[in-house]
């Protein structure tokens, strides 16, 4: 029983759904104007079609009712004519026929030819013109039925004249008339012709109903496709729709199918839209990405000289503030005449133009490409901006490095060859003078060989071809044994040497590079220092940076000199240095180890009272002890 009433229930539910969606079409339909436009079309014609056909019908049946009026009028004419002939009495006869036509509404006379009447009767003839001149003719060719109008009345009448031939010849002629009224004459049609219009009425109505559900198997397809066919609506849902309509085997269904064959292939365009929109979406995205990475500058103008793109190393390049961006005049960005003067030549002679200058404010040597776009979208012009002052300087060194080593060498080389001239041109036979001229050759020869050495061992180790091993160092050591080494040269110029500070100082280094570190810093000072002065090596441990400081109470280097000792082949007293027997390497070579070594290398100095080197190393947990100092 639950179960009945469940489905009961259910079925109940579906036919209100049904009704709902069914009221919901109709109302659909009805609101619809090409719905009313067929529907009233078909009603107006088929309303005019149906009135010609009735009227047309009423017609055809008045005029076969009057016809079938007048061959009865005329039979009873003849019938009366031929009463009346066989003698009997015209009162009888009139009389008789009087009766018999009452119910149907047809009067009868009998007259002479004066139309006056022969017997008596309560109505008298009318004496209409019409009717006159139906008598006439009647008196003429022996009969006459006609349709008539009496006086100004719209009706008409059935009259029908008799000429009755009488057995004597002295009897003055006589004619029977017949009038038939107005409702004798179309009493008969009118229940057909009711009849007919209440069908026609019933079957115009029924033909509108039809219609409106023809009307409505197109309308509601077409509502379902405009509705359905708008963009927001979900797109399966429009494909159901389309191969629902595409079932029907009628131009409506054509249309669908057609629809949806044209919806598959608006799809498929958009997605190939999509993709290709997703792919030069994700390239510009790339392009941008890499034009922003790029340490170039590169700013994209249009004809007018709009920015229309700029990467981020324009505006570092160039200093361009961030207020100012994609619409704003170049000029508004770069203030630099000869810089706008080249792109606007760019644009006017349609080629490439190129500039380098420097920028005061930014302290930047540039080089500036400007290259038109001749066509296309976006005409215009693409200005590259690239810093070259790391290439100029670079340049700057690479000619100061020649001519340092064209001068280097040079010295030794004209001392080696002057002496070898002169022991050539007969020194040979002075033993004195031989044996000076060759100790200066010797002198010259190892200056030259130090001088390689130490250009090979800069290269090596700024190229990164310098192989370095990381191991424990006794850094103590290393200082002891050098100053041990130093001490012949250092007593000869009555210098000082000390070692100060931790005693044990152990670092992960590279053995080689730190001695190679601390011989040419111990090597410097000494050079620089006058007589009675002192040379410090102080080595600290107990820091969080393990410190080497070599102190001297040399000459000094100026202040504003400072910034330049550690080039190749620079020399603060260059006359006095190349007596002192410098190469202009030394420190080089020791900026470059440090920075290898991961360590990093400062000099404090003031004029005549001495220079303070310091070498600064990452902490690699050093151990200090109370070993005593070396002096």
């Amino acid at each position: 029983m639950p179960d009945i009433i469940c489905r009961s229930q259910q079925l109940t539910m579906d036919l209100r759904s049904d009704t709902g969606v069914g009221i919901r079409c109709w109302v659909n339909w009805i609101r619809s104007r090409l719905f009313w436009k067929i529907t009233g079309l078909y009603a107006l014609l088929s309303a005019i079609a149906l009135t010609g056909l009735i009227l047309a019908l009423a017609g055809q049946m008045e005029n076969q009712s009057v016809a079938q009026q007048q061959a009865s009028l005329q039979q009873t004419l003849d019938r009366m004519a031929e009463e009346l002939a066989s003698g009997r009495s015209p009162d009888d006869v009139v009389a008789t026929w009087k009766l018999r036509l009452a119910a149907s509404g047809t009067q009868v006379w009998l007259l002479n030819e004066t139309l006056e009447s022969v017997v008596f009767t309560d109505e008298p003839p009318p004496g209409e013109i019409t009717i006159q001149s139906v008598v006439r003719q009647a008196l003429r060719t022996g009969q006459s039925i006609r349709r008539i109008k009496l006086g100004d009345g719209d009706e008409e009448f059935l009259a029908g004249g008799r000429k009755v031939v009488s057995r004597e010849p002295t009897t003055s002629q006589q004619i029977l008339l017949a009038l038939v009224t107005p409702d004798s004459v179309t009493k008969d049609i009118a229940p057909v012709r009711s009849a007919a219009m209440r069908s026609s009425i019933f079957t115009w109505l029924i033909g509108i109903l039809c219609m409106a559900f023809v009307t409505a198997g197109i309308v509601g397809p077409l509502q379902s496709m405009s509705v359905n066919l708008h963009q927001s609506i979900d797109r399966s849902q429009r494909e159901d729709m389309l191969l629902t309509i595409s079932d029907r085997h009628d131009e409506l269904g054509q249309v669908a199918n057609s629809l949806h064959e044209l919806e598959e292939e608006r799809q498929d365009q958009i997605s190939r839209l999509q993709n290709t929109e997703r792919m030069a979406r994700s390239s510009a995205e790339l392009l941008t990405t890499v034009l922003d990475s790029m340490i170039e500058g590169v700013i994209a103008i249009d004809m007018e000289q709009r920015i229309v793109f700029m990467n981020s190393g324009a505006r570092n390049l160039l200093s361009i503030s961030n207020a100012i961006g994609i619409g704003h005049r170049l000029y508004e960005a770069i203030r630099v005449p000869s810089f706008l003067e080249v792109v606007t030549e760019s644009l006017s002679s349609r080629q490439m133009q190129t500039l380098e200058y420097r920028a005061a404010r930014e302290q930047l040597d540039l080089v500036l490409v400007a290259i038109p776009i001749l066509k296309g979208p976006h005409a215009g012009a693409v200005a590259v901006i690239r810093d070259v002052s790391e290439m100029r300087r670079l340049e700057a060194m690479r000619r100061d490095f020649v001519s340092g080593v064209s001068h280097e060498l040079k010295t030794p080389l004209t001392v080696i060859q002057a002496c070898t001239d002169t022991l050539l041109g007969g020194a040979m036979s002075d033993p004195v003078a031989a044996d000076r001229f060759l100790k200066q050759i010797e002198e010259q020869s190892e200056r030259l060989l130090q001088l390689i050495l130490g250009m090979l061992q800069l290269a090596r180790v700024e190229s990164g071809q310098q192989i370095f091993q990381h191991e424990p160092v006794d850094v103590y050591a290393i200082a002891e044994d050098l100053l041990r080494g130093f001490r012949t040269v250092a007593d000869s110029k009555s210098v000082k040497l000390a070692l100060t500070g931790d005693t044990e100082m152990t670092l992960i280094t590279d053995f080689q590079g730190l001695q190679t570190i601390l011989s040419n810093l111990i090597d410097n000072a000494i050079k620089h220092t006058h007589a009675n002065g002192t040379v410090v090596v102080e080595l600290l441990a107990d820091r969080s940076d393990p410190v080497i400081i070599v102190r001297d109470t040399g000459t000094g280097i100026p202040e504003e000199l400072l910034g330049r000792i550690f080039e190749r082949f620079y020399r603060v007293e260059r006359d006095r240095s190349r007596e002192r027997g410098g190469s202009g390497l030394g420190l080089a070579i020791v900026k470059h180890l440090c920075q290898s070594l991961g360590a990093t290398i400062s000099v404090k100095s003031e004029l005549g009272r001495g220079s303070e080197f310091r070498v600064q190393f990452r902490p690699e947990e050093p151990v200090a002890s109370s070993r005593p100092s070396y002096s």
